[in-house]
């Protein structure tokens, strides 16, 4: 049997590697549901790019759908092909469909999950943030959680906000696959730095309010590195955007930038492709400092000494339901608060793996229940 399967905020090819591990993660999943079905994944995008994902998942068939939400042509033949779909499965890319980036895309992402509804289709909101609706998208955006088949949030605190009806389990990130022996490293202990081109920026900065100053508390982690410890510091971009070098939102651009003014007292992390080669890099790292959510993640999950640097609360509602301390808060510490904690926390690793195992199990175990409550769902739509 073949069955069409839409996604929605589940990239297939992205510049954010974080949105593409929450795709390679779920169609695993998908793997796990219907071993012998042939399945079509038609990914709603703003590209039509489908990049390497085949070679990962090749007994699946991939059709991008461009959407072009400035076009009301494209959103209804978005919709027609939404009809098409035996259901829908909608990720947000993590933290879209919240008031974190503003109303228009708060509009935007509630638009879409208005789709199924208008074609009668079942639709699922896969673990993701939820909250912060201002009015007047907080009713409409609230109701439309309330239709979907299952409703997952990645943190108990944005979860009870929006209502009883959202469940709670972890980002489905934690499962994403890696593999150590991707990349060859000497025997230097090592340390990763991941910097978002979002917060380095400063017309996309700004907008954050941030009470940390964001470059010089880079510039001084990475000088107190080369200076006064013996890790060889890697510079780990997490946003990458292949096609265009000088894209507002290109980890890489910042830190090529930050590769030229420390030179070969830096290592420069390539290119990545695929969010699968992001985290093997990092998962070679002894600690790491990172300022995207999914990075921080990736390195969690792998084993290393994990330093979050938030930057908005779903940072903190993510790791606070994992029990997991060792946060960078900007918007409420000091640049030098930052730089002391950072530190302390550095010559402290073994407290950071270990808290950093207990909240991975706790994450894992989450998301086995997640995954066995979807399967239950699809068997009862009769979907499996």
């Amino acid at each position: 049997m073949e069955r069409t399967i839409g996604l929605f905020g589940l990239s297939i090819m992205d510049a954010n590697k974080g949105s593409e591990a929450l795709t390679y993660t779920f169609l695993s999943m998908l793997q796990r549901f219907y071993p012998k079905d042939k399945l079509h994944i038609i990914s709603f995008m703003s590209n039509n790019q489908i990049g390497v994902i085949q070679n990962y998942y090749p007994n699946m068939k991939f059709t991008c759908h461009y959407l072009n939400k400035a076009n009301p042509y494209s959103w209804y033949k978005v919709y027609k092909a939404v009809k098409q779909c035996d259901c829908i499965f909608d990720a947000s890319a993590g933290d879209g469909f919240t008031g974190i980036y503003g109303s228009a895309r708060n509009f935007v992402q509630a638009l879409r999950k208005q789709l199924p509804v208008w074609a009668r289709k079942p639709y699922y909101l896969l673990p993701q943030t939820y909250g912060s609706y201002k009015f007047p998208l907080k009713k409409w955006s609230i109701g439309l959680i309330k239709k979907a088949k299952l409703a997952y949030a990645r943190d108990e605190k944005t979860a009870k906000e929006v209502g009883p009806f959202v469940k709670v389990t972890s980002d489905m990130a934690f499962g994403l696959p890696y593999d150590k022996s991707l990349f060859v490293f000497n025997n230097k202990k090592k340390f990763g730095i991941n910097v978002s081109s979002l917060l380095w920026d400063d017309n996309t900065r700004a907008r954050f309010n941030l009470l940390v100053d964001y470059k010089i508390f880079y510039f001084e982690l990475i000088d107190y590195l080369i200076k006064e410890t013996d890790f060889e510091v890697h510079l780990i971009p997490h946003v990458v955007n292949n096609d265009n070098f000088e894209a507002p939102e290109n980890d890489y651009r910042v830190c090529s930038l930050l590769k030229q003014k420390y030179n070969d007292s830096i290592v420069l992390a390539p290119a990545f492709k695929t969010p699968v080669e992001a985290k093997s890099y990092i998962s070679n790292m002894d600690i790491f400092v990172g300022s995207r959510m999914h990075a921080t993640i990736g390195a969690i999950s792998s084993g290393v000494a994990t330093i979050p640097f938030s930057y908005a609360y779903k940072f903190e509602t993510l790791y606070s339901n994992l029990d997991y301390s060792y946060i960078i808060s900007a918007k409420k510490m000091t640049t030098e608060e930052a730089l002391t904690k950072t530190k302390e926390w550095i010559s402290n690793l073994q407290s950071l793996k270990e808290s950093g195992a207990k909240a991975v199990e706790k994450a894992q175990k989450d998301l086995l229940n997640f995954e066995e409550d979807l399967r239950q769902s699809l068997r009862k739509e009769g979907l499996l």
